[in-house]
């Protein structure tokens, strides 16, 4: 039986598990997926002592970026996005890559399919929001983005040759189509980096966080007609196409769809 893992600290609130053995029992796969704590300052004796032991596994918070210099070959978005959220063994050689980009890029694209030339607003300036402005450029979309510290903004917009808002406040909404908050505002609570009256028919909103499903961001842009994109469209997607690399095999999305539901009963 294979092993697989996903590693954080803490993890008692990993889907990942749930994902991936949905995605064992649908193609009678024989595997076994775990959720294991590992603290920060253990994650380097880990990896030496217990990856040997694992087909793959998934990285999470707060071990990203940290997993960057622990792997012996990155995959070109890891590179550039500096964080590692999945790791694969190949001819003996270990792997680090980032599938939180593919699942940012497929997430949107259940509702906006086209990306190119589609104006964008990202808020925040953190590791998810370099997933987001990696694979928001890899489809051709114009970002602008907006962070709290002003300078993480620029920094990250400059590293990009993207652009960089300063004051939300004189931001013109009609100017985007797209506005994601990569963010955790409005994780389990009733909060939004964005007036209510931000919001105009001709926005899509996609939400990162998905502890709740329905933000107060997402709210009140369905109020104003807007099209919204939650938070557990990108973490299935990003689940499947990590599933893709493992078992080379392919998995209809409403298989860990349903499962991520199902995980919280």
């Amino acid at each position: 039986m294979k092993k697989f893992a996903v590693i954080g600290y803490p993890i008692s609130h990993s889907k990942s598990p749930a994902l991936h053995e949905a995605g064992f029992n649908e193609l009678s796969i024989d595997a076994e997926f775990s959720a294991i704590e590992v603290k920060p300052e253990d994650l380097a004796s880990w990896i030496s002592l217990n990856m040997i032991d694992y087909a793959g596994v998934a990285v999470t918070i707060p071990h990203k970026e940290k997993m960057v210099e622990l792997v012996q070959k990155l995959s070109p978005a890891a590179k550039v996005i500096g964080a590692v959220n999945t790791l694969f063994w190949e001819h003996e050689v270990l792997h680090g890559t980032n599938t939180d980009c593919v699942g940012v890029l497929r997430a949107l694209q259940t509702e906006v399919p086209e990306l190119e030339g589609k104006k964008v607003l990202l808020l925040g300036a953190g590791g998810a929001a370099r997933a987001a402005l990696f694979a928001l450029q890899t489809a051709g979309a114009k970002t602008v983005v907006w962070n709290r510290t002003a300078e993480k903004a620029v920094t990250l917009a400059e590293e990009f040759h993207a652009e960089a808002a300063e004051s939300l406040t004189a931001l013109n909404p009609d100017k985007f189509d797209i506005v994601i908050n990569s963010t955790a505002v409005g994780l389990k609570e009733w909060k939004s980096l964005l007036p209510e009256d931000f919001w105009t028919p001709h926005h899509v909103a996609f939400d990162m966080v998905y502890d709740p499903l329905e933000t107060r961001f997402l709210s009140e842009a369905a109020e104003a007609g807007a099209r919204t994109v939650t938070g557990d469209q990108m973490l299935v997607h990003q689940a499947l196409e990590q599933f893709h690399l493992w078992h080379d095999m392919e998995l209809e999305p409403e298989v860990m769809g349903n499962a991520f539901f199902l995980a919280d009963e």
